[in-house]
């Protein structure tokens, strides 16, 4: 699954995704609309960093070392 950029970027997205959004909604307040606002934060967030770390120069850079 790491052999292809869209598998990296999956693998990345679920395990951000699994570790962030029980925290957030843990630490924020329990008004529905803020956590709401919370998790969708989270999820554009998990999203950008799994594209950044699935990009294939950044992925070589974690290879060689």
């Amino acid at each position: 699954m790491l052999d292809t950029r869209r598998g990296r970027f999956v693998l990345l997205a679920l395990g951000i995704t699994t570790v962030a959004f029980p925290l957030a909604i843990l630490f924020t307040p329990p008004d529905p609309y803020t956590q709401l606002v919370v998790a969708g934060g989270v999820v554009a967030i998990a999203l950008t960093a799994a594209n950044l770390l699935s990009h294939p120069t950044v992925y070589g850079w974690f290879q060689k070392e």
